[in-house]
C-alpha cells in the first residue's frame, strides 16, 4: 500500500504542476524502461492497491489521477502498460484510463475516443 500511496501523491503533484504535454517525455521515457506487458491481473491488484491508498486522501481524486498513478505503479514493477485520454461528444465529457496490450481495463472508457495514448 505504501507504493500504491506514493505514486498517488506523485500523479496529484504532476497533474496539478504539470500540462499533459510536460508529462508526455516523462512518461514515455519511464514506459520505454519497461522490459515486460503487464497482465490483466497484475493490473487489477495494483488497481486495488491504488484503491486502499485513495482512503487515505481528504482530497478527491478522478480518473486521472488515479490511471496516472496506476501507471506510475506499474511501471515502477517495469511493466508496461498504455496510459490513455479520451473524449466524448452529446454530453461532452473526458476519461482517463489504463489499457493492458490494446485491452481496456475500465469498461466507462469504451464510449471515449481517444487523444492520447502513452
Amino acid at each position: 500500500m505504501i507504493r500504491g500511496w506514493i505514486c498517488l501523491v506523485i500523479a496529484i503533484f504532476l497533474i496539478r504542476t504539470r500540462s499533459v504535454e510536460q508529462l508526455k517525455p516523462f512518461l514515455r521515457k519511464r514506459k520505454d524502461k519497461c522490459k515486460e506487458i503487464c497482465s490483466l491481473d497484475e493490473v487489477e491488484q495494483a488497481f486495488v492497491k491504488i484503491e486502499q491508498a485513495k482512503r487515505l486522501f481528504l482530497s478527491r481524486t478522478a480518473c486521472l489521477e488515479e490511471s496516472l498513478a496506476l501507471f506510475l505503479y506499474v511501471t515502477s514493477k517495469r511493466k508496461s502498460v498504455d496510459w490513455l485520454i479520451g473524449v466524448r461528444l452529446a454530453p461532452f465529457a473526458s476519461h482517463a484510463w489504463i489499457e493492458v496490450d490494446g485491452q481496456r481495463t475500465d469498461g466507462e472508457a469504451e464510449t471515449y475516443k481517444k487523444i492520447l495514448v502513452i
